[in-house]
């Protein structure tokens, strides 16, 4: 007979597929417009970028130097550094390069945020298009030229870059660099269907009066980059993803700075899906509100019940081990194995069921990962062995990122007291 946990494993496995199937159609009809990109328009708009900037000695420089290096006319570019209250030696590095440049300008202001910096910065921007680029990243001299002509559209409010890990130099941030290839595919498939989720923040550019009329950035929020790309939405504009386009970031080297990173990116993810629930849970939005994100919040709660279930498989198991070890030797008490089994509910039926289940998933999944990290890769015509970092990635890693979502969801329910981490 089958339990609550049988149609639960069942009814996720049938999700899953489903929701992996949908993406794989999207791609394949798609496939390829994945690496092309719009020509420039006649007249080139005039962009200003805003680097806000917090303790970011090591890194102001080569960020400041790629967009000096841009492949676009200086007299129509226009470089904002944003300090935002450093305590190191950021504010001279920025007054430095403000005077060595002509197209940079640096401002000081005591420390708000991060959506306070920006702003501070779009006030004083001079551009039609305002790129918002992290300090602790690069870019390559051709970005503008590959992202402006989206802005020909006069509905289009933002365009998302392909934002790769600079660098990786230890497992963890390769496990990350692969997953950010996979990113840059997953968020392009979504391009598609005018589904974007997020426009990250390294080197993302948007419409200045389509920031202007929604109100600018959240300063209060843990994710500005999410809920603007929610407020863009709500307001009726266009969001585009270019896969050409390579932006480089610093990634956590320590598993402590990627679970503090992660928390703040879930928990800002439940903030804004339910300061933003007229966007998310309506049928205004179409594949977005439809398909996009009750897929996403779909898996993320599959990840979590797989999680569970698999701890719940290997404690029984466990439990058989070390009862048929000792139990049966020391213990004078009349229990068998199978009442065991009977009381925790693990059918035979359930075990065969919920295997075939599992693998489907995991295959599925790991051709997603795969086919992404490939497709990704063509852009920087690398050629590499994924298939090990794919299989670890895919268990290891991504076990990683579920307990990092239980822990986000227990600490906003408990309503417990954000922290800003990058």
């Amino acid at each position: 007979m089958l339990t609550l946990l049988d149609y639960l494993v069942l009814a996720s496995s049938f999700a899953s597929i489903y929701i992996t199937l949908v993406y794989f159609f999207i791609y394949f009809e798609n496939k390829n417009k994945v690496h092309r990109y719009p020509r420039l328009p006649k007249k080139l708009p005039k962009v200003s970028i805003i680097v806000p900037a917090y303790n970011e000695e090591e890194n102001l420089e080569r960020c400041v130097n790629s967009l000096i290096n841009l492949d676009y006319p200086k007299n129509l570019l226009e470089i904002l550094i944003v300090n935002d209250g450093s305590t190191d030696n950021t504010p001279k590095i920025a007054n430095r390069l403000a005077r060595k440049y002509k197209i940079v300008r640096a401002f000081h202001k005591e420390n708000g945020g991060k959506g306070s910096a920006l702003n501070y910065g779009l006030k004083r921007a001079k551009g039609e298009i305002v790129v918002v680029m992290d300090a602790d990243s690069y870019v390559e001299k051709d970005a503008l030229k590959k992202t402006i002509g989206y802005f020909k559209d006069p509905k289009m409010g933002a365009v998302a870059t392909a934002i790769k890990v600079a660098n990786p130099s230890n497992t963890l941030q390769e496990l990350q660099w692969y997953e950010y290839l996979f990113n840059i595919f997953y968020r392009k498939v979504q391009a598609f269907i005018n589904g974007i989720l997020v426009i990250p923040g390294p080197f993302s550019l948007y419409r200045k009066s389509a920031l202007e009329e929604v109100g600018g950035f959240d300063e209060n929020n843990l994710t500005e980059d999410f809920e603007i790309t929610l407020k863009l939405r709500k307001f009726g504009y266009k969001i585009e993803a270019s896969s050409v386009v390579s932006t480089y970031t610093e990634a956590p080297k320590s598993l402590i700075g990627l679970i503090r990173q992660r928390i703040r990116w879930y928990r800002g993810h439940i903030f804004n899906i339910l300061k933003h629930k007229d966007v998310v849970f309506t049928t205004k939005h179409k594949d977005f509100s439809l398909f996009v994100e009750p897929a996403n919040l779909a898996m993320v709660a599959i990840s979590i019940l797989i999680f569970f279930y698999s701890l719940y498989v290997f404690g029984f198991n466990l439990f058989k081990q070390i009862y048929s070890f000792f139990a049966a030797r020391y213990i004078p008490i009349d229990i068998s194995i199978s009442k065991i089994s009977e009381e925790i509910a693990i059918s035979p039926l359930f075990i065969g069921l919920s295997s075939i289940s599992l693998f489907f998933i995991y295959t599925f999944f790991f051709f997603l990962i795969y086919v992404g990290v490939k497709v990704s890769m063509e852009t920087l015509k690398e050629k590499v062995k994924v298939t090990k970092d794919v299989i670890l990635l895919g268990v290891v890693y991504s076990y990683i990122l579920v307990i990092t979502w239980i822990v986000s969801i227990i600490k906003e329910i408990k309503r417990e007291r954000a922290k800003w981490y990058k």
